[in-house]
Order: C-alpha cells, then sequence, then structure tokens
C-alpha cells in the first residue's frame, strides 16, 4: 500500500519546521552520552552518512524517533512499525499514520552534516504486523536545491538474498546522541522471516540495518525491529521489499 505523506510544499515546511524548530530538541532530551548499550561508531565509511534517526509525531501528539538508512537514489528504508501504530484490538490495515516523518542522516549531538528531508510517500504492507512484513520504503522529498538525498549522502548498497549463518553488523539509535553498533553472526527465526542477531540495542533502533560484509561499506539485508534478553529480530528483506524498493525509486 502507498500512503502519502509531505506532498505539498505547505507541507513540507510545516514538517520542516516542527522539527527544526524545537521537535529534535525534544526527542533528543531524552537520548543516553554515556552510559550505552553498544560502543558509538567510529570507523566511517558510507554507514556514517547513509544512516540516521527517522523523526515521527504519533496521533496522540506524542513524537519519537527511530533509525533509517538511505538505500536508492531517493529511498531510506525503516521498519514500518517507526510510521504506524497498532490499534489496540484492530488489525494492522487499522493502524493510524504517524505523521510529519523527517529523516535525519549521520545524526550525531542534535544535527546531521546534510541537514534534514521529508518524506514525500511511504510503501509497506497492509498487514504490516505479519513476520516478514514489517518494513517500509520511504520515498524523500528533495533538499532544498531540488537534488535527491542520494546527491547528500550517497547510497548504502541493499541485498534482497538474506542468508543466515554469515556475520552482520547491526546500527542503530537506541535513543542515543549517535549511532551505535553490534554484531554476530545470524540465524533464522520466525519461519525464514525474520534474521536473529546476537546483540541488542533496545527502543529507537528499530528500523536500524543490518549490514552484511564489511560493517563500512556493507549491503543492508533486514532492518531491526525487535529484541529480547540476548538478541535481536530484523526483518529479512526478500522480494517484497524488492518491489516496494523498486517501486519507490520509480515514484509509482
Amino acid at each position: 500500500m502507498v500512503h502519502d505523506e509531505a506532498t505539498r510544499v505547505e507541507d513540507r515546511r510545516a514538517t520542516e519546521d516542527h522539527w527544526t524548530g524545537g521537535g529534535i530538541a525534544d526527542v533528543a532530551r531524552w537520548d543516553a552520552k554515556d552510559d550505552l548499550v553498544q560502543p558509538a561508531w567510529k570507523g566511517g565509511g558510507s554507514i556514517a552518512r547513509t544512516v540516521g534517526r527517522v523523526y515521527a509525531s504519533g496521533a496522540d501528539g506524542g513524537s519519537g524517533a527511530c533509525t533509517a538508512t538511505v538505500v536508492g537514489r531517493r529511498t531510506v528504508i525503516t521498519a514500518a512499525h517507526c510510521v504506524r501504530t497498532s490499534v489496540e484490538g484492530a488489525p494492522a490495515s487499522e493502524a493510524t499514520w504517524d505523521g510529519g516523518l523527517y529523516f535525519v542522516p549521520g545524526y550525531e549531538n542534535g544535527a546531521g552534516p546534510a541537514g534534514g528531508f521529508t518524506v514525500r510517500r511511504v510503501r509497506m504492507a497492509e498487514d504490516w504486523e505479519t513476520y516478514g512484513r514489517d518494513v517500509a520504503m520511504l520515498e524523500m522529498n528533495p533538499g532544498p536545491d531540488g537534488r535527491n538525498i542520494s546527491e547528500f549522502t550517497g547510497v548504502q548498497p541493499i541485498s534482497f538474498t538474506a542468508q543466515p549463518a554469515t556475520e552482520a553488523t547491526f546500527f542503530g539509535y537506541p535513543y542515543t546522541n549517535q549511532v551505535l553498533y553490534c554484531s554476530g553472526v545470524t540465524t533464522w527465526s520466525g519461519r525464514k522471516a525474520l534474521l536473529r542477531v546476537p546483540c541488542i540495542m533496545g527502543r529507537g533502533s528499530s528500523g536500524g540495518p543490518y549490514l552484511s560484509g564489511d560493517p563500512a561499506e556493507g549491503s543492508v539485508v533486514a532492518v531491526n525491529i525487535s529484541s529480547d534478553a540476548e538478541a535481536s529480530y530484523g526483518t529479512a528483506l526478500g522480494a517484497f521489499a524488492q518491489r516496494l524498493y523498486q517501486e519507490s525509486e520509480r515514484g509509482d
């Protein structure tokens, strides 16, 4: 399904004004700066530019942030539950849409080197609460000078052939002022719909990428959706995610 976000100029301006006018600072009040659950990433590479925080305002008026990654010319990937909120007792299709989506790539200490970008459209599954469906592609509006987000950040490679028994590095902002990371060998979970990595971060790291290969330049193979006491779990990217991605890049 496709959901329009800030398609009008006035919507884009209102979103930018909200977050740059104090919204980001309000969320940052809860950020950990020293007592971090995992080490901060200092390895540079493309990951330092493409991974960032995506902010949203819920239907109840509250604000929050998840993690997201630039994976295409104008496409950012995150978890579906970062842009929709379940309604207790109702099916996934009746969840409320979060609004005012705003992405800050390379976020650190309240800002990012490329500034922030608004979202034009969201693409995700109607049954997004089903295993393997908790993923969303965000088609981004261009920057103020008309350039696509990738021209500011570069693009993190993406793969739709996730496999277990490989080393993966997980990046996220679990309500921290900088991006953290952890790694381990992946295994399947949830009928081959989820990849399990034996490290945890916590709330705010949802949507964060699991990268295979070089941790600074590797390919996104899953997006984080949950954790327990021993591991984190990410939606493995396959044919469904690939279709969403292609539609986002075309602007269908």
